[in-house]
């Protein structure tokens, strides 16, 4: 307990100059890092919090921290740990390191605090520090404004809304736990906006009323939610009629509007979503990059005749790159709509462009049943698809692998398959997978999901091999 208590002792004292650090986006410490001879017979100090630096990959994956040199030390004990819940500190990696610097795997929307002790070093007869520093820091993007909790979303916003001559992503953050409405259309305009809970563990709750959408021309997130879309009758995100000139043709000449900024469903539980997550109408636009993660969607109302709507809907666009990751998407009856629709095609903006469609540690269910997943321009050389470590039930036509291809088979396009089911009527349908070269291992045993009932552990077979959405693998 005192280990502890030392441990989270000065926490938040440190928070602020560690977002300073985050911000600051310095390099590494590129010193001197021999052990000097001129310090000897000395009690060491350890680096100071205001000399330690955060610097992330390129990719986010992971970061590295680093401290100025100590001279005459024997090395430096460090740790870190996720501190998200501050009673409870979770160890991420501890080591004795010689150099000044550990590469640790990084976590978006995480609190961190990072330890690092200087060691004594016998030879010069130097004794390690008494006290360890301590920096903590975050992952999470700065809070831009805060939303009380009961308030309709489309009425605060017309109260408070974005600043016209704002250039910054800005966060808005719901209360943990709280409620919120959205009662009619919010249109944040070329402005980059995330609606989120301020805590990853406990998603704040938003109601869709008739007639709302959040509509946008550039990049937009919703983070840890709990969207309740059974009165929704427009699509959730939508894009808007009269996009900023300023963003067309970014990217070819053939009057593209290209959206930079990603379009980002992360930790988010839908309900009853009976039309697009995300829709635009005739306007030509592209997304270079759309993600949805860690979400569980239930996508059904065609039972009461209010599903219409493709899930994802480019009527005149497409995405460059659409990424459905770790996520459940289902209906608990079987549906028709396609799984996305693309009207453009990457060759409309250059021969150089490419177009993605990755889906890897999934479960779907009861999706486009009876017809290609996908609806657009099909076969094409730069169309790279991924499907990895997915259960896939019920959905699409028997050869529900080149249904992402719009029904084709070719091995023009790149694939990348492999550990996966399909499980089509009962029965294994791993052998209609066809038409590539290469269509990997597919297990022909019965996942035992049931989406009737959202009920989606997967049997053991599927759970040893790692497939499905991780959330509902009960050896995690």
């Amino acid at each position: 307990m005192k280990a502890k208590h030392a441990f989270c002792s000065g926490l938040y004292g440190l928070m602020a100059m560690g977002l300073l650090l985050l911000a600051s986006c310095a390099d590494h410490y590129d010193g001197d890092e021999s052990w000097s001879p001129q310090v000897k017979n000395s009690t060491l100090q350890s680096p100071e919090a205001k000399g330690i630096q955060v610097v992330s990959s390129p990719d986010g994956s992971t970061m590295t921290i680093s401290w100025p040199v100590v001279y005459g030390a024997g090395g430096y004990s460090v740790a870190l740990y996720n501190v998200n819940d501050p009673s409870a500190p979770v160890l991420v990696k501890s080591d004795t390191i010689d150099g000044c610097s550990l590469t640790a795997p990084r976590e978006e929307d995480t609190n961190y605090s990072f330890s690092v002790k200087a060691l004594g070093n016998t030879k010069y007869n130097n004794k390690e520090a008494q006290a360890t520093t301590e920096l903590a820091f975050t992952t999470f993007l700065p809070t831009y404004a805060e939303i009380p909790d009961g308030s309709d979303l489309k009425e605060w916003f017309a109260a408070n809304p974005v600043p016209q001559d704002s250039t910054s992503h800005l966060c808005y953050d719901l209360v943990p736990g709280g409620n919120y409405t959205v009662s009619g259309n919010i249109n944040f305009g070329g402005h980059q906006v995330t609606l989120r809970s301020s805590s990853k563990a406990t998603n704040a709750n938003v109601k869709m009323l008739a007639s709302s959408t959040f509509t946008t021309f550039a990049g937009f997130t919703l983070k840890y939610l709990n969207i309740d879309a059974d009165e929704l009758n427009h699509s959730l995100i939508s894009y808007s009629d009269e996009p900023d000139d300023s963003i067309k043709n970014l990217i070819g000449t053939a009057n593209y509007y290209i959206v930079m900024d990603p379009v980002v469903v992360q930790g988010c539980n839908i309900t009853r979503l009976g039309t697009s997550i995300i829709a635009t109408n005739s306007t030509k636009y592209n997304l270079r990059t759309m993600s949805i993660s860690n979400c569980v969607v239930e996508f059904n109302k065609e039972s009461t005749g209010h599903n219409s709507a493709d899930f994802v809907y480019m009527k005149s666009g497409y995405i460059t790159d659409f990424t459905l990751k770790n996520s459940t998407v289902y209906s608990p009856v079987r549906i028709s709509n396609y799984f996305i629709t693309h009207g453009g095609r990457p060759k409309d903006l250059g021969d150089g462009e490419q177009r993605h469609v990755s889906i890897v540690s999934c479960t779907l269910a009861n999706l486009t049943y009876g017809g290609n997943f996908c609806n657009y321009h099909n076969g094409q050389t730069y169309y790279y698809y991924t499907l990895r470590n997915t259960i896939v039930q019920d959905c699409g036509k028997p050869n529900f692998l080149t249904g992402l291809n719009k029904g084709q088979s070719s091995d023009n396009p790149v694939w990348d398959v492999n550990n996966n089911t399909c499980w089509r009527d009962g029965a294994d349908a791993s052998a209609s997978q066809t038409g590539i070269k290469n269509p990997g291992l597919w297990l022909t045993t019965d996942p035992g999901i049931d989406p009737a009932n959202a009920q989606f552990t997967p049997a053991a077979a599927q759970q040893e091999a790692g497939q499905g959405d991780p959330r509902w693998n009960t050896n995690n």
